[in-house]
């Protein structure tokens, strides 16, 4: 089957977390050390009679350009396979800050073949676009610590906001933020997605509003490297 992004009528972007229609991207976050020659992520088409073509790459957290490169960059994959992308830092690795870990963006886009007895006719065609982060850490960072940074966060409460300071070099990703059981949010207007707006980045402090009538005891969690869930922790104000 001959590939050819001119044929679509009509061309949508949807942004999912992991799965594009029938591609499956191997997890939710990608983690590389600076000292890894590279680092590789699973895709998998789990349809068994669709095939895809993949565009893989990395991009800074506004779309720039990123010192990375994935091979392969484009890959046709086949009903019911697997591929792994290969991720490598091509960059100087003392551009980057050593005392902190550095945020980049995974961005992978699909689309499904035509099958033959459409190509002639007019076709509604959908690209599925993903984007997980990619956190760069310094070899000079402890890893095991990277598993606890989310308890070292610092909570204080003036007025009708939330101050959480994060003392560490790790981003830190929450998976759930509440006040008496009432969830919080960013306190300024933000338009970036809320898997950016509801984390910390290192040696930073952020701002979320209190619901009113908001009281009790606050409630968190975070994201690990493996994108799950840890435990649910509480504290008072």
């Amino acid at each position: 089957m001959k590939w050819n992004f001119g044929m679509f009528s009509l061309l949508l972007l949807f942004y999912t977390c992991a799965s594009l229609a029938g591609v499956i991207v191997g997890g939710t976050r990608v983690i590389y050390p600076s000292e890894q020659p590279e680092v590789q992520v699973t895709l998998k088409n789990k349809d068994n009679d669709k095939r895809y073509l993949v565009q893989s790459w990395i991009s800074g957290i506004d779309d720039n350009k990123a010192p990375f490169v994935v091979t392969p960059p484009v890959y046709k994959l086949e009903e019911n396979r697997q591929t792994l992308l290969h991720i490598v830092y091509t960059g100087d690795k003392n551009a980057l800050p050593q005392d902190r870990e550095s945020l980049f963006m995974m961005n992978v886009k699909s689309v499904s073949a035509i099958p033959e007895e459409l190509r002639s006719s007019n076709t509604l065609q959908f690209a599925i676009k993903s984007k997980m982060k990619l956190f760069y850490r310094p070899s000079s960072l402890d890893g095991n610590a990277a598993k606890n940074a989310w308890t070292s966060l610092q909570f204080s409460r003036s007025g009708n906001q939330l101050r959480v300071k994060n003392p560490t070099p790790f981003y830190v990703s929450f998976g759930e933020l509440s006040l008496g059981g009432k969830a919080l949010t960013p306190s300024k207007e933000q338009n970036s997605p809320s898997a950016l707006s509801m984390m910390l980045a290192p040696f930073s402090e952020q701002y979320f509003a209190i619901p009113a009538n908001a009281k009790g005891r606050l409630t968190w969690t975070a994201i690990n490297d493996f994108g799950a869930e840890t435990e649910q922790r509480k504290q008072s104000l």
